[in-house]
């Protein structure tokens, strides 16, 4: 049923609680998931426009715009080899994908472009808003998504 699962993650609680439910589906029959960071082009334009000291949520800080940028790169690169590990030692197959840009855009063209069974997703990101029933991100890939979406409650 759903043998190629895409994982897009934004290292967040939630994003993280949505392992437990990838586990769960290796018994069901899923051979493969695809892990999928995007690297926010909000996050991008920042490095661009600011010339000074800049925050990242990995704790880094910078004041080389490339210098920065591949630090930032480095620190999800690793982030999603972990994850990728924690899923084969569970039985998976597990790639990793990062993109930069807008994570609706990319994780709808990763799921074309890979063909998924099921998008497995966290349904509140990073700015997780209390008063929301669901994040921004969850509720784009939900509506515009060709592939089912399962998602994990915060």
């Amino acid at each position: 049923m759903f043998t190629h699962i895409l994982y897009p993650t934004d290292f967040s609680d939630t994003a993280g609680k949505s392992l437990a439910y990838l586990k769960a589906l290796r018994p069901a029959g899923a051979q493969e998931v695809l892990v999928l960071h995007v690297i926010h082009q909000r996050i991008l334009d920042t490095l661009d426009t600011l010339h000074a000291v800049v925050y990242f949520q990995d704790g880094r800080y910078h004041e080389d715009r490339e210098k920065a940028e591949q630090q930032l790169v480095a620190d999800r690169t690793e982030k999603l080899r972990k994850i990728a590990s924690e899923l084969e030692n569970a039985g998976y197959a597990a790639k990793t994908v990062l993109r930069k840009g807008y994570p609706v855009r990319e994780i709808l063209k990763v799921e074309k472009e890979e063909d998924v069974s099921v998008i497995v997703m966290g349904s509140h990101g990073r700015n997780n808003l209390r008063g929301t029933r669901i994040g921004s991100v969850s509720e784009k890939v939900v509506r515009r998504s060709v592939s089912p979406v399962l998602l994990v409650k915060r």
